[in-house]
């Protein structure tokens, strides 16, 4: 009885390690979403935002279809983020602090997921839904895949450190804007390190710098 019991122990744990062990990071790769942003005057903007993965770097694209444009990219091994930006036909990768991200990160850190079931797929993706309570007890739905989870914690402002990638989600930032997003398309294949490069025909200042030019 006594090995009976130590056996089905062990195949307990095997499943649990098993079931961790499958779950992959998201080391190179694309993840688009379809976004949509309310403003404060009900005013609606539709596009995508882009997140592409590889290695320790990481850029994000926020393309409207009003013609904005934000780029950003992150570099995590040297703890670097730089935002493009032109402004009277000059163009700056302004440096941003990597420790202000994960600050402000900290707001959102600790959330429990609950509720959780399987629902429909999303993005050709097996696709769970479930409740994110946050520590101040607010609440957010969320539609996610437990087949990736991010390969670095703060790749998600809303969800520091989630094992798990959202694939729908949404939430409203401090100045009123609403943003809602919707996985169309995740892809597991290799991308050019070009790509998380600064190109060569912008400027690299500070934050403080630019908000000093943008006084101008």
């Amino acid at each position: 009885m006594k090995n009976i019991g130590t056996s089905i122990v062990t195949f307990m744990l095997t499943c649990i390690v098993s079931a961790v062990s499958g779950q992959k990071p998201m080391t190179e790769g694309t993840l688009v979403y379809k976004v949509k942003l309310t403003s404060v005057d009900d005013r609606t903007f539709k596009g995508t935002y882009i997140f592409s993965f590889k290695d320790k770097e990481m850029k994000k694209e926020l393309k409207l279809e009003s013609g904005y444009d934000d780029v950003t990219l992150f570099d995590f091994e040297a703890g670097k983020i730089y935002n493009l930006q032109s402004r009277n036909g000059v163009k700056y990768a302004i440096q941003l602090s990597m420790d202000e991200l994960i600050r402000k990160q900290q707001n959102y850190s600790g959330f429990q997921l609950t509720k959780e079931r399987k629902t429909h797929d999303v993005a050709n993706t097996a696709t769970y839904t479930g409740t994110v309570t946050y520590k101040n007890g607010a609440t957010s739905e969320i539609y996610y895949t437990k087949e990736w989870k991010p390969a670095h914690a703060t790749t998600y402002n809303r969800f520091p450190g989630a094992n798990f990638i959202p694939l729908r989600f949404y939430y409203a930032e401090e100045n009123g804007i609403k943003m809602s997003f919707e996985a169309e398309r995740l892809d597991a294949t290799p991308i050019a390190s070009s790509v998380f490069r600064i190109p060569p025909d912008y400027k690299m200042i500070s934050y403080d710098e630019y908000k000093q030019i943008s006084k101008e």
